[in-house]
C-alpha cells in the first residue's frame, strides 16, 4: 500500500489510521463500506483544502 500525503489536520490523520483498521477488522459487508465511506469523506475533505 503505497503512502498517500495529505494536509489534514492530525485528528483527521488518526481518525482514517482508525477507520482503517476498522475496516480490516470489518465482519459484514455493511460495516465495511460504512468504514470505507467514512475515509473516502476524510480523503475528499483534504483535496478541497488543498484547491
Amino acid at each position: 500500500m503505497r503512502k498517500i500525503v495529505m494536509k489534514v489536520s492530525s485528528i483527521d490523520k488518526l481518525r482514517f489510521q482508525n477507520y482503517m483498521m476498522q475496516l480490516k477488522r470489518a465482519e459484514s459487508k455493511v460495516e465495511a463500506d460504512t468504514y470505507y465511506r467514512l475515509a473516502k469523506q476524510i480523503l475528499e475533505k483534504a483535496k478541497r483544502k488543498q484547491m
